[in-house]
């Protein structure tokens, strides 16, 4: 290759590193002075927010209504011998899943509040201004041709990139964060959260069930025994026997429900809050790498 040919090629990437970088500042500051990518994805994030804070709530409900259930007691008397039962003693180890469930949730709410945060600082009037003014004189400096300072013409060009990254990252991660939610995870959040809450509801029926007999063995126990109290006694332990395994069945059923569709809950939050935003911060940090190592001894 002659030296001639290797000279227009060098010229050739010189203009399109000049072009790609005047594109890159000029679509920033119009970004940047408009805020439409920012409103934008304060509403995504605000709607994550409070679908953090929702499933919070859930969880705190599941989490009261199963310690309820743990610690009510059945007593009951078949052929005069007294036995008291717990049968909400089966949710244990679904109530330690809801537990963590629980601080992943505040985990997750207080990791989109940190979000919010970021967002309000990035359009912050003072770091408007001073940004439009410094990727300005970055458009500027990108077809300044004289060598006289080189090296303050360079550490200008490349910390104009990396405030493009501090600036635009969050409202980026946020939009990237609700298509990846709509598209992958919405299905399986409506219906995961949905089912805890008709879970809870069920169990908290189930428990004023509980109470409610405890309150008529208590009555029973004060009246005077006699045949046909004994005789009734025998009667409804029996039913209260049947209806117990009857109870265990369904608490059997809902933490299955529970636990499947917790760890459901567990995977969206994980990706909205933490895989997502790291994710897209490294490639936004590669993605730095390659345009600060550019040619700028244009």
């Amino acid at each position: 290759m002659s030296l001639l040919s290797t000279l227009k090629i060098s010229i050739s990437k010189a203009g399109s590193t000049k072009l790609f970088l005047s594109l890159l500042f000029i679509i920033a500051i119009v970004l940047n002075l408009t805020q439409v990518l920012d409103t934008s994805s304060k509403q995504h994030i605000d709607k994550a927010f409070n679908r953090a804070l929702i499933t919070f709530g859930i969880a705190k409900t599941l989490n009261g209504v199963i310690s309820v259930a743990q610690g009510t007691e059945i007593a009951i008397q078949p052929a005069g011998i007294g036995i008291n039962l717990t049968p909400g003693q089966i949710l244990d180890p679904v109530n330690d899943l809801v537990e963590r469930f629980s601080w992943i949730m505040l985990a997750s709410t207080t990791s989109l509040g940190i979000q919010k945060v970021f967002l309000t600082m990035s359009v912050w009037p003072t770091f408007s201004y001073f940004l439009v003014a410094l990727l300005a004189l970055g458009l500027l400096l990108i077809f300044t041709k004289t060598r006289k300072y080189f090296h303050l013409r360079i550490f200008i060009l490349r910390i104009s990139l990396l405030f493009i990254v501090v600036r635009f990252v969050v409202p980026f991660s946020g939009l990237a964060n609700e298509f990846v939610y709509q598209v992958f995870l919405e299905k399986e959040y409506v219906i995961s959260t949905k089912t805890l809450e008709t879970t809870a509801q069920e169990i908290g029926q189930l428990n004023d069930i509980d109470q409610y007999s405890q309150l008529e063995n208590k009555k029973n126990s004060r009246k005077k025994s006699s045949f046909w109290q004994s005789a009734k006694d025998l009667y409804n332990s029996t039913a209260e026997m049947l209806d117990i395994n009857k109870r265990i069945e369904k608490y059997k059923q809902a933490a299955t429900e529970t636990t499947r569709h917790i760890v459901n809950l567990i995977v969206v939050f994980l990706f909205q809050t933490i895989i997502i935003p790291l994710g897209f911060i490294f490639l936004i940090y590669a993605i730095f790498k390659y345009i600060v190592r550019l040619n700028f001894n244009t």
